[in-house]
Protein backbone atom coordinates (compact mmCIF):
# COMPACT_ATOMS: atom_id res chain seq x y z
CA UNK A 1 0.00 0.00 0.00
CA UNK A 2 3.02 2.34 -0.01
CA UNK A 3 2.24 3.06 -3.66
CA UNK A 4 -0.97 4.67 -2.50
CA UNK A 5 0.43 6.66 0.36
CA UNK A 6 -1.81 9.70 0.05
CA UNK A 7 -1.10 11.30 3.39
CA UNK A 8 0.12 14.80 2.73
CA UNK A 9 3.42 16.03 4.09
CA UNK A 10 3.47 19.04 6.39
CA UNK A 11 2.88 22.02 4.18
CA UNK A 12 6.01 23.78 5.44
CA UNK A 13 8.25 20.91 4.29
CA UNK A 14 6.79 20.64 0.81
CA UNK A 15 6.52 24.36 0.25
CA UNK A 16 10.08 24.99 1.33
CA UNK A 17 12.57 26.19 -1.26
CA UNK A 18 15.13 23.62 -2.45
CA UNK A 19 18.61 23.76 -0.99
CA UNK A 20 21.47 25.58 -2.74
CA UNK A 21 22.82 22.24 -3.89
CA UNK A 22 19.40 21.36 -5.32
CA UNK A 23 19.12 24.69 -7.13
CA UNK A 24 22.47 24.10 -8.87
CA UNK A 25 21.15 20.96 -10.53
CA UNK A 26 19.26 22.11 -13.61
CA UNK A 27 17.83 18.93 -15.15
CA UNK A 28 14.21 20.23 -15.30
CA UNK A 29 15.39 23.48 -16.90
CA UNK A 30 17.59 21.67 -19.43
CA UNK A 31 14.65 19.47 -20.41
CA UNK A 32 12.38 22.51 -20.76
CA UNK A 33 14.89 24.38 -22.89
CA UNK A 34 15.13 21.34 -25.15
CA UNK A 35 11.32 21.12 -25.29
CA UNK A 36 10.95 24.82 -26.12
CA UNK A 37 13.59 24.60 -28.86
CA UNK A 38 11.95 21.50 -30.33
CA UNK A 39 8.55 23.18 -30.36
CA UNK A 40 9.93 26.40 -31.84
CA UNK A 41 11.26 24.47 -34.83
CA UNK A 42 8.22 22.16 -35.12
CA UNK A 43 5.89 25.18 -35.16
CA UNK A 44 7.47 26.37 -38.40
CA UNK A 45 6.58 23.09 -40.12
CA UNK A 46 2.98 22.61 -38.97
CA UNK A 47 1.29 24.32 -41.91
CA UNK A 48 3.11 22.05 -44.35
CA UNK A 49 2.24 18.79 -42.60
CA UNK A 50 0.93 16.06 -44.88
CA UNK A 51 -2.72 15.08 -44.34
CA UNK A 52 -3.06 11.84 -42.38
CA UNK A 53 -5.86 9.87 -40.79
CA UNK A 54 -3.67 9.62 -37.68
CA UNK A 55 -3.65 13.36 -37.18
CA UNK A 56 -1.08 16.10 -36.80
CA UNK A 57 1.35 14.19 -34.58
CA UNK A 58 1.80 11.57 -37.29
CA UNK A 59 3.01 13.92 -40.03
CA UNK A 60 4.30 17.05 -38.31
CA UNK A 61 7.95 17.25 -37.40
CA UNK A 62 8.81 14.56 -34.82
CA UNK A 63 10.01 17.45 -32.69
CA UNK A 64 6.36 18.31 -31.92
CA UNK A 65 5.75 15.09 -30.02
CA UNK A 66 9.30 15.35 -28.63
CA UNK A 67 8.43 18.75 -27.14
CA UNK A 68 5.38 17.27 -25.41
CA UNK A 69 7.32 14.30 -24.02
CA UNK A 70 10.24 16.46 -22.86
CA UNK A 71 7.85 18.84 -21.10
CA UNK A 72 6.17 15.99 -19.24
CA UNK A 73 9.60 14.67 -18.19
CA UNK A 74 10.65 18.16 -17.10
CA UNK A 75 7.59 18.48 -14.90
CA UNK A 76 8.22 15.05 -13.37
CA UNK A 77 11.84 16.00 -12.64
CA UNK A 78 10.78 19.32 -11.12
CA UNK A 79 8.28 17.63 -8.81
CA UNK A 80 10.82 15.02 -7.77
CA UNK A 81 13.27 17.75 -6.82
CA UNK A 82 10.53 19.93 -5.29
CA UNK A 83 11.46 22.78 -7.63
CA UNK A 84 8.20 24.71 -7.59
CA UNK A 85 9.25 27.42 -10.04
CA UNK A 86 10.44 24.86 -12.56
CA UNK A 87 7.15 22.97 -12.21
CA UNK A 88 5.23 26.20 -12.87
CA UNK A 89 7.20 26.84 -16.05
CA UNK A 90 6.73 23.21 -17.17
CA UNK A 91 2.97 23.54 -16.72
CA UNK A 92 2.93 26.74 -18.78
CA UNK A 93 5.09 25.09 -21.41
CA UNK A 94 2.68 22.13 -21.64
CA UNK A 95 -0.11 24.59 -22.42
CA UNK A 96 2.06 26.16 -25.12
CA UNK A 97 3.18 23.00 -26.90
CA UNK A 98 -0.28 21.43 -26.93
CA UNK A 99 -2.54 24.45 -27.50
CA UNK A 100 -0.61 27.06 -29.49
CA UNK A 101 -0.74 25.01 -32.73
CA UNK A 102 -4.48 25.79 -32.94
CA UNK A 103 -3.50 29.45 -33.28
CA UNK A 104 -0.16 29.56 -35.10
CA UNK A 105 -0.84 26.80 -37.65
CA UNK A 106 -4.29 27.96 -38.78
CA UNK A 107 -5.73 30.95 -40.61
CA UNK A 108 -9.01 30.99 -38.71
CA UNK A 109 -10.64 29.30 -35.70
CA UNK A 110 -10.76 25.48 -35.67
CA UNK A 111 -14.00 23.47 -35.92
CA UNK A 112 -16.96 24.24 -38.14
CA UNK A 113 -19.34 24.58 -35.17
CA UNK A 114 -17.32 27.53 -33.85
CA UNK A 115 -18.88 29.63 -36.60
CA UNK A 116 -22.41 28.96 -35.39
CA UNK A 117 -21.34 30.72 -32.21
CA UNK A 118 -19.79 33.61 -34.12
CA UNK A 119 -22.97 33.98 -36.18
CA UNK A 120 -24.93 34.62 -32.98
CA UNK A 121 -22.39 37.21 -31.86
CA UNK A 122 -22.64 38.88 -35.27
CA UNK A 123 -26.43 38.97 -35.00
CA UNK A 124 -26.28 40.59 -31.55
CA UNK A 125 -23.84 43.20 -32.83
CA UNK A 126 -25.95 43.86 -35.92
CA UNK A 127 -29.44 43.86 -34.40
CA UNK A 128 -28.65 44.64 -30.73
CA UNK A 129 -31.14 41.94 -29.80
CA UNK A 130 -31.61 38.16 -29.61
CA UNK A 131 -33.52 36.11 -32.16
CA UNK A 132 -35.37 34.02 -29.61
CA UNK A 133 -36.91 30.84 -30.94
CA UNK A 134 -34.36 30.43 -33.74
CA UNK A 135 -32.01 28.03 -31.93
CA UNK A 136 -30.65 27.17 -28.49
CA UNK A 137 -27.81 29.66 -28.83
CA UNK A 138 -30.19 32.61 -28.67
CA UNK A 139 -31.82 31.08 -25.58
CA UNK A 140 -28.51 30.51 -23.74
CA UNK A 141 -26.65 33.64 -24.91
CA UNK A 142 -24.29 34.39 -22.01
CA UNK A 143 -21.01 33.96 -23.88
CA UNK A 144 -22.30 35.51 -27.09
CA UNK A 145 -23.63 38.65 -25.44
CA UNK A 146 -20.38 39.07 -23.51
CA UNK A 147 -18.30 38.61 -26.68
CA UNK A 148 -20.39 41.16 -28.60
CA UNK A 149 -19.87 43.66 -25.76
CA UNK A 150 -16.14 42.93 -25.50
CA UNK A 151 -15.66 43.20 -29.26
CA UNK A 152 -17.48 46.52 -29.44
CA UNK A 153 -15.52 47.81 -26.45
CA UNK A 154 -12.08 46.70 -27.63
CA UNK A 155 -12.49 47.00 -31.38
CA UNK A 156 -11.20 43.43 -31.81
CA UNK A 157 -13.27 41.34 -34.22
CA UNK A 158 -15.09 38.36 -32.68
CA UNK A 159 -13.35 35.97 -35.08
CA UNK A 160 -9.98 37.23 -33.82
CA UNK A 161 -11.05 36.72 -30.21
CA UNK A 162 -12.21 33.20 -31.10
CA UNK A 163 -8.96 32.38 -32.90
CA UNK A 164 -6.85 33.17 -29.84
CA UNK A 165 -9.30 31.65 -27.36
CA UNK A 166 -7.74 28.20 -26.84
CA UNK A 167 -4.43 29.02 -25.12
CA UNK A 168 -6.06 31.79 -23.09
CA UNK A 169 -8.73 29.36 -21.90
CA UNK A 170 -6.11 26.91 -20.68
CA UNK A 171 -4.10 29.55 -18.84
CA UNK A 172 -7.17 30.67 -16.90
CA UNK A 173 -8.58 27.17 -16.41
CA UNK A 174 -5.32 25.64 -15.19
CA UNK A 175 -4.72 28.58 -12.84
CA UNK A 176 -8.16 28.09 -11.30
CA UNK A 177 -7.52 24.36 -10.90
CA UNK A 178 -4.46 25.29 -8.83
CA UNK A 179 -6.56 27.57 -6.61
CA UNK A 180 -9.27 24.92 -6.33
CA UNK A 181 -6.74 22.30 -5.29
CA UNK A 182 -5.42 24.61 -2.59
CA UNK A 183 -8.98 25.18 -1.40
CA UNK A 184 -9.31 21.40 -1.09
CA UNK A 185 -6.26 21.22 1.22
CA UNK A 186 -3.49 20.27 -1.22
CA UNK A 187 -0.08 21.85 -0.66
CA UNK A 188 1.49 24.06 -3.32
CA UNK A 189 3.34 21.38 -5.23
CA UNK A 190 0.42 18.96 -5.11
CA UNK A 191 -1.91 21.70 -6.32
CA UNK A 192 0.46 22.45 -9.18
CA UNK A 193 0.48 18.76 -10.07
CA UNK A 194 -3.30 18.89 -10.27
CA UNK A 195 -2.99 21.88 -12.61
CA UNK A 196 -0.50 20.02 -14.79
CA UNK A 197 -2.82 17.02 -15.06
CA UNK A 198 -5.69 19.29 -16.06
CA UNK A 199 -3.49 20.85 -18.75
CA UNK A 200 -1.93 17.65 -20.05
CA UNK A 201 -4.88 15.24 -20.02
CA UNK A 202 -7.65 17.36 -21.52
CA UNK A 203 -8.07 15.48 -24.80
CA UNK A 204 -11.77 16.35 -25.20
CA UNK A 205 -11.00 19.42 -27.38
CA UNK A 206 -13.62 21.49 -25.57
CA UNK A 207 -11.22 24.40 -25.43
CA UNK A 208 -12.30 26.30 -28.53
CA UNK A 209 -14.56 29.35 -28.47
CA UNK A 210 -17.75 27.85 -27.06
CA UNK A 211 -20.19 28.07 -24.14
CA UNK A 212 -18.92 24.73 -22.80
CA UNK A 213 -15.34 25.86 -22.42
CA UNK A 214 -16.44 29.16 -20.89
CA UNK A 215 -18.57 27.52 -18.24
CA UNK A 216 -15.74 25.12 -17.40
CA UNK A 217 -13.79 28.18 -16.25
CA UNK A 218 -16.79 29.28 -14.19
CA UNK A 219 -17.12 25.73 -12.84
CA UNK A 220 -13.48 25.70 -11.72
CA UNK A 221 -14.17 28.95 -9.84
CA UNK A 222 -17.22 27.41 -8.17
CA UNK A 223 -15.17 24.35 -7.16
CA UNK A 224 -12.71 26.73 -5.44
CA UNK A 225 -15.50 28.28 -3.39
CA UNK A 226 -17.07 24.90 -2.61
CA UNK A 227 -13.73 23.79 -1.17
CA UNK A 228 -13.73 26.81 1.11
CA UNK A 229 -17.39 26.30 2.10
CA UNK A 230 -17.08 22.85 3.62
CA UNK A 231 -17.05 24.07 7.22
CA UNK A 232 -18.51 27.56 7.01
CA UNK A 233 -20.24 29.63 4.32
CA UNK A 234 -17.67 31.34 2.10
CA UNK A 235 -18.42 33.44 -0.96
CA UNK A 236 -22.09 32.47 -1.19
CA UNK A 237 -23.02 35.53 -3.29
CA UNK A 238 -20.11 34.81 -5.66
CA UNK A 239 -21.20 31.17 -6.05
CA UNK A 240 -24.71 32.34 -6.92
CA UNK A 241 -23.41 34.84 -9.47
CA UNK A 242 -21.08 32.32 -11.11
CA UNK A 243 -23.86 29.73 -11.16
CA UNK A 244 -26.26 32.21 -12.75
CA UNK A 245 -23.65 33.01 -15.43
CA UNK A 246 -23.28 29.28 -16.08
CA UNK A 247 -27.04 28.83 -16.30
CA UNK A 248 -27.53 31.47 -19.00
CA UNK A 249 -24.58 30.16 -21.00
CA UNK A 250 -24.98 26.36 -21.18
CA UNK A 251 -27.76 23.82 -20.98
CA UNK A 252 -26.16 20.84 -19.22
CA UNK A 253 -23.42 22.12 -16.92
CA UNK A 254 -25.70 23.86 -14.36
CA UNK A 255 -27.58 20.63 -13.72
CA UNK A 256 -24.40 18.65 -13.09
CA UNK A 257 -23.24 21.40 -10.72
CA UNK A 258 -26.64 21.34 -9.01
CA UNK A 259 -26.34 17.57 -8.60
CA UNK A 260 -22.82 17.80 -7.17
CA UNK A 261 -23.67 20.65 -4.81
CA UNK A 262 -26.85 18.84 -3.76
CA UNK A 263 -24.88 15.74 -2.80
CA UNK A 264 -22.43 17.84 -0.78
CA UNK A 265 -25.15 19.82 0.97
CA UNK A 266 -27.28 16.77 1.82
CA UNK A 267 -24.22 14.97 3.19
CA UNK A 268 -23.38 18.11 5.24
CA UNK A 269 -20.09 18.61 3.43
CA UNK A 270 -20.96 22.08 2.19
CA UNK A 271 -22.62 25.08 3.79
CA UNK A 272 -25.04 26.80 3.85
CA UNK A 273 -27.84 24.36 3.08
CA UNK A 274 -30.14 27.09 1.77
CA UNK A 275 -27.90 27.74 -1.22
CA UNK A 276 -29.32 24.59 -2.81
CA UNK A 277 -32.92 25.83 -3.31
CA UNK A 278 -31.58 29.15 -4.64
CA UNK A 279 -29.45 27.43 -7.29
CA UNK A 280 -32.27 25.02 -8.15
CA UNK A 281 -34.66 27.94 -8.65
CA UNK A 282 -32.20 29.67 -10.99
CA UNK A 283 -31.57 26.66 -13.24
CA UNK A 284 -35.10 25.25 -13.31
CA UNK A 285 -36.78 28.61 -13.95
CA UNK A 286 -34.38 29.37 -16.80
CA UNK A 287 -34.99 25.93 -18.31
CA UNK A 288 -38.75 26.45 -18.16
CA UNK A 289 -38.37 29.88 -19.74
CA UNK A 290 -36.56 28.27 -22.69
CA UNK A 291 -38.43 24.97 -22.69
CA UNK A 292 -39.63 25.44 -26.27
CA UNK A 293 -36.03 24.98 -27.40
CA UNK A 294 -35.46 21.66 -25.63
CA UNK A 295 -38.86 19.98 -25.50
CA UNK A 296 -38.06 17.94 -28.62
CA UNK A 297 -35.24 16.20 -26.74
CA UNK A 298 -35.56 13.45 -24.17
CA UNK A 299 -34.86 15.27 -20.92
CA UNK A 300 -34.45 12.14 -18.81
CA UNK A 301 -33.47 8.68 -20.00
CA UNK A 302 -32.38 5.79 -17.84
CA UNK A 303 -30.69 3.98 -20.73
CA UNK A 304 -27.07 4.30 -19.68
CA UNK A 305 -25.76 2.28 -22.63
CA UNK A 306 -27.44 4.53 -25.21
CA UNK A 307 -26.55 7.68 -23.34
CA UNK A 308 -22.88 6.65 -23.34
CA UNK A 309 -22.77 6.28 -27.10
CA UNK A 310 -20.90 8.82 -29.19
CA UNK A 311 -22.68 11.23 -31.50
CA UNK A 312 -20.73 9.65 -34.38
CA UNK A 313 -22.59 6.37 -34.98
CA UNK A 314 -20.52 5.32 -37.99
CA UNK A 315 -17.27 3.32 -37.94
CA UNK A 316 -14.43 5.67 -38.77
CA UNK A 317 -11.12 5.17 -40.52
CA UNK A 318 -8.38 3.09 -38.94
CA UNK A 319 -6.70 6.23 -37.67
CA UNK A 320 -9.89 7.48 -36.05
CA UNK A 321 -10.43 4.12 -34.36
CA UNK A 322 -6.85 4.04 -33.06
CA UNK A 323 -7.23 7.55 -31.63
CA UNK A 324 -10.61 6.70 -30.12
CA UNK A 325 -9.22 3.55 -28.50
CA UNK A 326 -6.36 5.55 -27.01
CA UNK A 327 -8.59 8.11 -25.31
CA UNK A 328 -10.88 5.35 -24.04
CA UNK A 329 -7.90 3.69 -22.39
CA UNK A 330 -6.75 7.01 -20.97
CA UNK A 331 -10.20 7.97 -19.64
CA UNK A 332 -10.74 4.55 -18.11
CA UNK A 333 -7.32 4.64 -16.46
CA UNK A 334 -7.97 8.10 -14.98
CA UNK A 335 -11.37 7.07 -13.58
CA UNK A 336 -10.10 3.73 -12.28
CA UNK A 337 -7.06 5.32 -10.62
CA UNK A 338 -9.32 7.94 -9.04
CA UNK A 339 -11.65 5.27 -7.68
CA UNK A 340 -8.71 3.29 -6.25
CA UNK A 341 -7.30 6.38 -4.53
CA UNK A 342 -10.71 7.24 -3.05
CA UNK A 343 -11.07 3.69 -1.73
CA UNK A 344 -7.61 3.95 -0.20
CA UNK A 345 -8.62 7.19 1.49
CA UNK A 346 -11.72 5.45 2.83
CA UNK A 347 -9.65 2.61 4.28
CA UNK A 348 -7.27 5.10 5.90
CA UNK A 349 -10.23 7.03 7.33
CA UNK A 350 -9.21 10.12 5.37
CA UNK A 351 -11.74 12.52 3.80
CA UNK A 352 -12.96 11.06 0.52
CA UNK A 353 -16.65 11.76 -0.08
CA UNK A 354 -16.42 15.40 -1.17
CA UNK A 355 -13.57 14.68 -3.56
CA UNK A 356 -15.45 11.64 -4.82
CA UNK A 357 -18.46 13.81 -5.66
CA UNK A 358 -16.29 16.23 -7.65
CA UNK A 359 -14.49 13.47 -9.52
CA UNK A 360 -17.14 10.84 -10.17
CA UNK A 361 -20.56 12.49 -9.96
CA UNK A 362 -20.41 13.42 -13.70
CA UNK A 363 -20.95 9.74 -14.45
CA UNK A 364 -24.49 10.13 -13.13
CA UNK A 365 -25.20 12.25 -16.23
CA UNK A 366 -25.30 9.02 -18.25
CA UNK A 367 -28.26 7.91 -16.16
CA UNK A 368 -30.30 10.88 -17.33
CA UNK A 369 -29.16 12.31 -20.65
CA UNK A 370 -27.32 11.54 -23.89
CA UNK A 371 -26.96 15.29 -24.64
CA UNK A 372 -27.15 14.67 -28.37
CA UNK A 373 -24.52 11.95 -28.21
CA UNK A 374 -22.01 14.18 -26.39
CA UNK A 375 -22.68 13.15 -22.79
CA UNK A 376 -19.77 10.71 -22.69
CA UNK A 377 -17.36 13.53 -23.64
CA UNK A 378 -18.85 15.81 -21.00
CA UNK A 379 -18.38 13.14 -18.32
CA UNK A 380 -14.61 13.18 -18.75
CA UNK A 381 -14.49 16.95 -19.08
CA UNK A 382 -16.53 17.54 -15.93
CA UNK A 383 -14.58 14.94 -13.97
CA UNK A 384 -11.17 16.31 -14.99
CA UNK A 385 -10.92 18.90 -12.20
CA UNK A 386 -11.96 16.48 -9.45
CA UNK A 387 -9.84 13.60 -10.74
CA UNK A 388 -6.80 15.86 -11.03
CA UNK A 389 -7.20 16.98 -7.40
CA UNK A 390 -7.66 13.39 -6.21
CA UNK A 391 -4.68 12.00 -8.13
CA UNK A 392 -2.25 14.87 -7.58
CA UNK A 393 -1.08 13.94 -4.04
CA UNK A 394 -0.47 10.35 -5.09
CA UNK A 395 1.39 11.34 -8.25
CA UNK A 396 3.50 13.84 -6.31
CA UNK A 397 4.35 11.25 -3.68
CA UNK A 398 5.27 8.63 -6.29
CA UNK A 399 7.55 11.05 -8.14
CA UNK A 400 9.29 11.91 -4.86
CA UNK A 401 9.74 8.29 -3.71
CA UNK A 402 12.43 5.77 -4.75
CA UNK A 403 14.22 6.19 -8.07
CA UNK A 404 12.60 3.12 -9.59
CA UNK A 405 9.11 4.15 -8.55
CA UNK A 406 9.73 7.70 -9.71
CA UNK A 407 11.00 6.49 -13.08
CA UNK A 408 7.96 4.26 -13.58
CA UNK A 409 5.63 7.09 -12.59
CA UNK A 410 7.38 9.47 -14.99
CA UNK A 411 6.96 6.92 -17.78
CA UNK A 412 3.25 6.56 -17.01
CA UNK A 413 2.88 10.34 -17.04
CA UNK A 414 4.55 10.50 -20.46
CA UNK A 415 2.28 7.75 -21.82
CA UNK A 416 -0.86 9.43 -20.48
CA UNK A 417 0.19 12.81 -21.87
CA UNK A 418 0.97 11.29 -25.27
CA UNK A 419 -2.39 9.49 -25.44
CA UNK A 420 -4.12 12.75 -24.57
CA UNK A 421 -2.16 14.65 -27.23
CA UNK A 422 -3.09 12.05 -29.84
CA UNK A 423 -6.73 12.34 -28.80
CA UNK A 424 -6.51 16.10 -29.16
CA UNK A 425 -4.62 16.20 -32.48
CA UNK A 426 -5.99 13.01 -34.05
CA UNK A 427 -8.85 14.69 -35.93
CA UNK A 428 -6.82 17.81 -36.74
CA UNK A 429 -7.07 17.57 -40.52
CA UNK A 430 -10.80 16.87 -40.40
CA UNK A 431 -11.47 19.90 -38.20
CA UNK A 432 -9.22 22.61 -39.61
CA UNK A 433 -11.27 25.41 -41.20
CA UNK A 434 -9.31 27.14 -44.00
CA UNK A 435 -9.86 30.87 -44.27
CA UNK A 436 -11.06 30.55 -47.87
CA UNK A 437 -13.93 28.35 -46.76
CA UNK A 438 -14.91 30.82 -44.03
CA UNK A 439 -14.95 33.63 -46.58
CA UNK A 440 -17.02 31.54 -48.99
CA UNK A 441 -19.51 30.73 -46.24
CA UNK A 442 -20.00 34.40 -45.44
CA UNK A 443 -20.32 35.26 -49.14
CA UNK A 444 -22.99 32.69 -49.90
CA UNK A 445 -25.06 33.84 -46.92
CA UNK A 446 -24.85 37.43 -48.17
CA UNK A 447 -25.28 36.83 -51.90
CA UNK A 448 -27.62 33.83 -52.28
CA UNK A 449 -31.00 34.51 -53.88
CA UNK A 450 -33.08 34.49 -50.69
CA UNK A 451 -35.06 32.44 -49.75
CA UNK A 452 -32.92 29.40 -50.45
CA UNK A 453 -31.57 26.18 -49.04
CA UNK A 454 -27.82 26.44 -48.37
CA UNK A 455 -27.22 22.71 -48.24
CA UNK A 456 -23.83 21.22 -47.46
CA UNK A 457 -23.06 17.89 -49.09
CA UNK A 458 -21.65 16.56 -45.79
CA UNK A 459 -20.23 17.90 -42.55
CA UNK A 460 -18.18 20.09 -42.03
CA UNK A 461 -18.71 23.69 -43.20
CA UNK A 462 -18.61 27.00 -41.31
CA UNK A 463 -22.39 27.25 -41.30
CA UNK A 464 -24.36 30.19 -39.92
CA UNK A 465 -21.24 32.32 -39.72
CA UNK A 466 -22.96 35.73 -40.01
CA UNK A 467 -26.12 37.40 -38.75
CA UNK A 468 -27.84 36.65 -42.07
CA UNK A 469 -28.39 33.03 -41.08
CA UNK A 470 -31.32 34.06 -38.90
CA UNK A 471 -33.32 35.06 -41.99
CA UNK A 472 -32.73 31.66 -43.56
CA UNK A 473 -33.59 29.87 -40.31
CA UNK A 474 -36.87 31.76 -40.13
CA UNK A 475 -37.61 30.61 -43.67
CA UNK A 476 -36.76 26.97 -42.85
CA UNK A 477 -34.99 25.78 -39.74
CA UNK A 478 -33.37 22.96 -41.75
CA UNK A 479 -32.12 25.19 -44.57
CA UNK A 480 -28.52 24.06 -44.08
CA UNK A 481 -28.85 20.44 -42.93
CA UNK A 482 -26.14 18.20 -44.44
CA UNK A 483 -27.52 16.50 -47.54
CA UNK A 484 -25.99 13.17 -46.60
CA UNK A 485 -28.13 12.91 -43.47
CA UNK A 486 -31.30 14.50 -44.82
CA UNK A 487 -31.33 12.08 -47.77
CA UNK A 488 -30.23 9.04 -45.73
CA UNK A 489 -27.22 8.49 -48.00
CA UNK A 490 -24.59 7.59 -45.41
CA UNK A 491 -22.10 5.12 -46.86
CA UNK A 492 -23.01 5.76 -50.52
CA UNK A 493 -20.28 5.86 -53.15
CA UNK A 494 -22.42 7.71 -55.73
CA UNK A 495 -20.86 5.53 -58.39
CA UNK A 496 -24.19 4.13 -59.57
CA UNK A 497 -27.38 5.52 -61.08
CA UNK A 498 -29.29 4.19 -58.07
CA UNK A 499 -27.30 6.31 -55.58
CA UNK A 500 -27.64 9.39 -57.74
CA UNK A 501 -31.36 8.81 -58.15
CA UNK A 502 -31.81 8.82 -54.36
CA UNK A 503 -29.90 12.07 -54.18
CA UNK A 504 -31.96 13.61 -56.99
CA UNK A 505 -35.24 12.63 -55.36
CA UNK A 506 -34.27 14.26 -52.08
CA UNK A 507 -33.20 17.50 -53.75
CA UNK A 508 -36.15 17.49 -56.17
CA UNK A 509 -38.66 17.55 -53.31
CA UNK A 510 -37.84 21.19 -52.60
CA UNK A 511 -40.39 23.26 -54.49
CA UNK A 512 -40.46 26.38 -52.31
CA UNK A 513 -36.91 27.66 -52.95
CA UNK A 514 -33.73 27.06 -54.87
CA UNK A 515 -30.91 24.96 -53.46
CA UNK A 516 -27.24 25.87 -53.19
CA UNK A 517 -25.20 22.69 -52.72
CA UNK A 518 -21.74 23.12 -51.20
CA UNK A 519 -18.76 20.77 -51.61
CA UNK A 520 -15.36 21.20 -49.97
CA UNK A 521 -12.25 19.09 -49.63
CA UNK A 522 -12.68 19.45 -45.87
CA UNK A 523 -16.07 17.69 -46.05
CA UNK A 524 -14.47 14.83 -47.95
CA UNK A 525 -11.79 14.40 -45.26
CA UNK A 526 -14.21 14.67 -42.36
CA UNK A 527 -16.76 12.25 -43.86
CA UNK A 528 -14.02 9.71 -44.60
CA UNK A 529 -12.30 10.10 -41.22
CA UNK A 530 -15.51 9.42 -39.29
CA UNK A 531 -16.78 6.75 -41.68
CA UNK A 532 -19.75 8.76 -42.97
CA UNK A 533 -18.79 8.44 -46.63
CA UNK A 534 -16.08 6.62 -48.59
CA UNK A 535 -13.21 8.77 -49.80
CA UNK A 536 -14.44 8.67 -53.41
CA UNK A 537 -18.08 9.53 -52.65
CA UNK A 538 -18.14 13.32 -52.89
CA UNK A 539 -15.87 13.49 -55.98
CA UNK A 540 -18.19 10.96 -57.67
CA UNK A 541 -21.28 12.95 -56.73
CA UNK A 542 -19.73 16.22 -57.83
CA UNK A 543 -18.79 14.69 -61.18
CA UNK A 544 -22.38 13.53 -61.77
CA UNK A 545 -23.81 16.91 -60.81
CA UNK A 546 -21.49 18.64 -63.30
CA UNK A 547 -23.10 16.55 -66.05
CA UNK A 548 -26.65 17.20 -64.87
CA UNK A 549 -28.18 20.19 -66.72
CA UNK A 550 -30.49 20.91 -63.77
CA UNK A 551 -27.48 22.13 -61.77
CA UNK A 552 -25.37 25.21 -62.44
CA UNK A 553 -21.91 25.67 -60.94
CA UNK A 554 -21.76 29.15 -59.37
CA UNK A 555 -18.50 28.95 -57.41
CA UNK A 556 -15.28 26.95 -57.70
CA UNK A 557 -12.32 28.36 -55.80
CA UNK A 558 -10.15 27.77 -52.70
CA UNK A 559 -11.33 24.18 -52.36
CA UNK A 560 -15.01 25.20 -52.38
CA UNK A 561 -17.45 24.23 -55.13
CA UNK A 562 -21.07 25.42 -55.06
CA UNK A 563 -23.86 24.30 -57.38
CA UNK A 564 -27.26 25.93 -57.77
CA UNK A 565 -30.52 24.11 -58.47
CA UNK A 566 -33.04 26.80 -59.37
CA UNK A 567 -36.73 26.64 -58.58
CA UNK A 568 -39.02 29.13 -60.27
CA UNK A 569 -41.11 30.66 -57.51
CA UNK A 570 -44.70 31.50 -58.32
Amino acid sequence: MTALNIETEPRQAVDAEPSAESRRFTLPWVLMLAAAAAFAYAATTLRNSRISEYGLLATASPLLIASIVLTALAFAAAVRRREFRAAVVATALMIAVQRLPAVIATDSPMYSWTYKHLGVVDYIQHEHALARGIDVYHSWPGLFGFTAWLSDLSGVAPVTLAHGFTPLFHVVFVSLVFVAARAWDLDRLQALTASFLAAALNWVAQDYYSPQSTVMVLTAGIVCLIGLSRTKPVGVPVIVVLYAATTISHQLTPFWLLLAIGLLVVSKRMRPWWILPILAAISISFLLYNFDQVDEYTLFSGNIVDNAKSNVPTVGSIGQRVTSAGVRVLSGAVWLSTAVVLLARLRKRQPFFGLGVLALSPMLILGGQSYGGEAIFRVFLYSLVGCSIVLAPVLTGMLQSSRLRSALTSALLVVATTLSAQGYFGAWFANVMPGGQVDASQSVLAEADFPAYLTVAAPVWPQRSTWKYVEYARFNDHFDDPMIFAANLVGSHFDSDKDYQKFTESMGSRYDASTYLVFTEQMRLYAWYFGILPLDALPNLKSRIRQDPRWEMVHDDNGVTIFLHKVERQ
